[in-house]
């Protein structure tokens, strides 16, 4: 279920209704603050979900990729690419941990709900799992497209021609 604001455009600093209702409104940044969904997507296109552990060694080798391909977008084409960590992590200490080497990145709260629905409306059978979705609609845009990042930038256009 997909609805639509008469309009149908979201002013910045308001996220959609579609994507609240998907991803929730309340997540950390890097020093453990309370952002909001809003102070998340700011005016990015695109929003990345990624699922992940410390415990994982396939996530511990591709979360230094992602993070670099977050980096370069930013640094070569000024492009944000905003990405929600999901731990599955067995404890708090250890999300945190694993957190703190995602510069850039937000996260659900440890144990948040969210995450669990996430990976299973996605079918994410493993981790690492990186799912791209229209950051105004919630729409799904790619799934599984930690597949695609070590490809580098060019695919994130790739993955923008598919907003409608």
């Amino acid at each position: 279920l997909v609805l639509r604001l008469r309009g149908g455009a979201v002013s910045s600093g308001e996220a959609s209704a579609a994507l609240t209702e998907l991803v929730g409104n309340s997540f950390i940044d890097g020093e453990g603050s309370a952002v909001d969904l809003a102070g998340v997507v700011k005016d990015a296109p695109l929003l990345g979900i990624y699922f992940s552990a410390h415990w994982c060694g396939p996530c511990r080798a591709f979360t230094p990729t992602l993070v670099e391909f977050k980096s370069t977008l930013k640094e070569e084409d000024e492009v944000e690419f905003p990405i929600i960590f999901g731990s599955s992590d067995q404890d708090e200490a250890a999300m945190k941990e694993y957190f703190s080497s995602m510069e850039g990145f937000h996260a659900f709260a440890f144990g948040d709900e969210k995450i669990n629905a996430l990976k299973s409306m996605y079918g994410a059978s493993g981790i690492p799992w990186l799912v791209v979705v229209n950051a105004k609609t919630g729409e799904l845009i790619l799934n599984e497209a930690d597949t695609e990042v070590p490809g580098g930038p060019s695919v994130y256009k790739k993955w923008l021609s598919k907003v409608a």
